[in-house]
């Protein structure tokens, strides 16, 4: 079944003339688990937020479920979309639970008080995520991967039928990125949750991911399963990097950097 038919879809920031999202065509279904890659200003990002709803089209069309997305009330769609953002702060100190919450927000409203079940999801969430110790934790007192784990069970929280991660390793230690990809998975394979995650981790997305999109100035470059997708020849093209192709005895691509292309 077919959850986003994004069709000619085309954006452009008023304030960024040197960027533009050129007609996209992408299908996502039920069930996939796809990694948006590419350099900074690729266009993954906006593309993300096309897809929620966050910033509107100039140009096409973004279709969830058969409607237009934008024909969706904003709640219908917060119960239907989770949508994790890169960089997410918060300003005042939360509790862990407080965040997790915010998650029901979209079934209780913002003023309700939630109800046995509510809780009941919030806890799962939680435990999703390897996240329930630290459930009675200041937000503020935890680690950086400890931290993108309940900002992730606060979108499972919402209970969606598809997940929109930004860049949800930004900043994290080699360890912290691996689990929260081995956390990816495992949602998609036990939970059966769609998941489209953003991310510059090649070799994790090469290995953790079913099906891969590079994306170079604002199009889709190549997509299809990562041996497809990750080619040393497509990484020069994109990346402007020359790489070494290891094999791994997984099976799934994985590269070692060798330089930038014109540093000597």
């Amino acid at each position: 079944m077919s959850l986003f038919e994004i069709q000619n879809l085309s954006f452009r920031y008023p304030s960024l003339s040197n960027f533009k999202l050129h007609p996209t065509d992408l299908s996502v279904h039920q069930g996939d688990l796809v990694g948006l890659l590419g350099p900074n200003g690729a266009g993954k990002s906006t593309l993300l937020k096309l897809m929620v709803g966050l910033v509107s089209p100039q140009q096409g069309w973004v279709v969830f479920e058969g409607k237009p997305l934008k024909d969706l009330p904003v709640r219908e769609r917060a119960r239907k979309i989770a949508y994790v953002p890169q960089g997410l702060h918060f300003t005042f100190p939360m509790g862990v639970m407080e965040i997790v919450e915010m998650g029901r927000h979209p079934y209780v409203g913002r003023l309700k008080p939630l109800g046995a079940k509510d809780r009941e999801t919030c806890e799962r969430a939680l435990s999703l995520c390897d996240a329930l110790d630290f459930k009675d934790r200041s937000y503020h007192e935890l680690s950086g991967g400890e931290r993108q784990r309940v900002l992730l069970a606060s979108a499972l929280a919402q209970t969606p039928q598809v997940l929109l991660l930004d860049e949800p390793t930004l900043s994290l230690d080699l360890s912290h990125q691996i689990l929260l990809f081995e956390i990816i998975q495992k949602l998609h394979r036990e939970e059966g949750m769609t998941v489209v995650v953003a991310t510059h981790e090649l070799n994790l997305a090469g290995r953790f991911l079913d099906r891969l999109v590079l994306m170079m100035s604002g199009k889709v470059f190549a997509q299809g399963g990562p041996k497809k997708v990750l080619t040393p020849k497509n990484i020069r093209a994109v990346l402007d990097v020359e790489v070494d192709q290891i094999k791994h005895p997984g099976g799934f691509p994985y590269f070692l950097p060798k330089k930038k292309l014109g540093v000597p």
